[in-house]
């Protein structure tokens, strides 16, 4: 048997009421793995839409010329390396019920809606927010939010 306490309007006046549970014993529901996120990541310049789930982390940014420290969203084919993005320059991380992106110490830096981010600072991003990779204008769609 669980208890309560009530209080009234007295700060001294408490008592106890017995509560007892009523039909079966419920369990907390099994939600299961939940489904990824869907990112757009579009590019402004040209207007390509990179569309890609996320469960954890990706990496934008461009490919080394010797194929090592690869980023999940190569950006190398729209002119990023003249744009000044770096090999790995932006993080992005689902958490919970949020996305967040956090610049990895980028040569030219990240800025979210024109604000600069701190290196290695996690930033909340939402729909059709913009970053700025160097002077690479990406234009976030949050697609599917798995708690929704």
């Amino acid at each position: 048997m669980n208890t309560l306490i009530r209080k009234t309007g007295k700060l001294t006046d408490t008592h106890q009421i017995a509560v007892q549970p009523v039909g079966p014993a419920r369990s907390e529901p099994k939600l299961g793995r939940l489904r990824p996120w869907r990112i757009a990541f579009v590019l402004k310049a040209s207007g390509v839409r990179i569309v890609t789930d996320v469960m954890e982390t990706l990496i934008l940014g461009r490919i080394s010329p010797d194929g090592g420290d690869t980023p999940v969203i190569d950006l190398r084919p729209f002119d990023a390396e003249d744009a000044g993005v770096s090999r790995k320059h932006v993080l992005i991380k689902v958490e919970g019920d949020g996305v967040y992106a956090s610049d990895l110490q980028s040569a030219n830096g990240t800025f979210l809606n024109g604000i600069r981010l701190d290196p290695h600072t996690f930033y909340p991003v939402f729909h059709h927010d913009e970053l700025l990779l160097g002077l690479l204008q990406v234009e976030l769609e949050l697609l599917i939010d798995p708690l929704s």
